[in-house]
């Protein structure tokens, strides 16, 4: 890239928006973290120059939950009675929605433990309701959770079957199976022993452990600006994510990025800048929510003569050279298979020749008379 020619910085503060592009679910006010900013000085590239895009700088608050409405907020449990005939009936699924917020291992096991053993569960086939009081516990040794569940007031000799719906439960999608240690959409089970439900302690381990901040490690910024210059595992094609900021600090502080030379520097194909459209999402490309607070940003455009920088190839031209390539293999594997063929019929009338006696002549040239 040529250094000769000036750059030149944007700073955005997100509550400078022109307008914001989404609402909460729940409140209805503006997401501070999605938002439109039309320049007033617009940048244009020049007809012979190309411009690359980076992030220089930003701040944001960390006020976003790792427990977040309609992404993570749901569990949902099934327990059923086996019969006789081998079968389970007399199923009761209960839903807990765990309210937004940031929680710990230990809090999140507190509140689980506290709504599930006020859950009165249906099981059998008499419809009795059977509670049952349960634990679910943060091992710091293994980083797990040990679910309990007791039942109280009845005794139950039959074998039970518990189930955490994450894929199949009426909310699948918005489960918190990877933050209590269970696997991505996936149902866990769990039998108990053979008719020793009764008044014993039934418990299992979560199979993975914990990741409280599952659904969020890092904060990507989302811009329109990006063209082909970046890839994302996600769909595997080309995205628009300008940066990805790692979370080094603890909810309640400020999630930085201070200017640094080895960033990344994206090509766009825009020739005038009037609009810039900047978003903020976890991984998955799911939107955050700063809960009000605003975030700033420095927007970083260095220039370059056309002639100097070499398009990316699209899927289309990489796609034409593999079959040029291709082409170019069987057109010489043809030839070769010609010039064999040729210096075999030559080796054949050679042996001819010879078998008659006399002195082969050679091939292409007239007998003399």
């Amino acid at each position: 890239m040529n250094s000769h020619l000036p750059s030149k910085i944007l700073y955005i503060d997100s509550r400078d928006a022109s307008q914001y592009l989404a609402t909460d679910i729940d409140t209805g006010y503006d997401l501070t973290s999605y938002f439109k900013y039309d320049l007033i000085e617009k940048i244009e590239v020049p007809s012979n120059q190309v411009i690359f895009v980076s992030l220089n700088s930003t701040t944001i608050p960390y006020s976003f939950y790792n427990i977040r409405s309609g992404v993570n907020d749901r569990i949902d449990v099934k327990i059923e009675e086996e019969h006789s005939s081998g079968a389970y009936q007399g199923a009761s699924t209960k839903g807990i929605t765990i309210p937004a917020g940031n929680y710990s291992s230990i809090t999140l096991g507190n509140f689980l433990s506290t709504e599930l053993s006020s859950t009165a569960f249906n099981v059998g086939n008499v419809g009795t309701d059977h509670s049952f009081t349960t634990t679910a516990d943060y091992d710091s040794d293994t980083q797990k959770y040990v679910f309990t569940f007791t039942p109280t007031g009845i005794s139950i000799n039959k074998t039970l079957r518990i189930q955490f719906l994450f894929s199949t439960g009426p909310a699948s999608g918005t489960h918190a199976n990877i933050e209590l240690g269970f696997l991505n959409d996936s149902d866990f089970e769990y039998t108990s022993n053979t008719g020793s439900f009764a008044s014993t302690i039934t418990s299992f381990n979560s199979i993975n452990v914990v990741d409280i901040n599952g659904s969020i490690h890092g904060v990507y910024i989302r811009t329109n600006l990006t063209s082909n210059s970046t890839l994302d595992s996600q769909n595997g094609t080309f995205s628009n994510i300008l940066a990805r900021i790692p979370i080094k600090v603890q909810s309640g502080g400020v999630i930085f990025r201070e200017p640094n030379n080895s960033v990344h520097k994206a090509l766009t194909q825009h020739k005038n800048l009037s609009q810039i459209s900047i978003r903020l999402t976890d991984e998955r490309n799911r939107l955050l929510d700063l809960n009000g607070l605003h975030f700033q940003l420095a927007i970083q455009f260095d220039f370059d003569y056309l002639e100097n920088v070499i398009p990316p190839e699209t899927a289309m031209e990489r796609r034409d050279k593999q079959q040029q390539r291709e082409y170019s293999v069987d057109t010489q594997s043809g030839e070769q298979s010609k010039q064999i063929a040729l210096q075999k019929i030559m080796a054949q009338e050679n042996l001819k020749v010879k078998n008659k006696g006399g002195r082969p002549r050679k091939v292409g040239r007239p007998k003399l008379k």
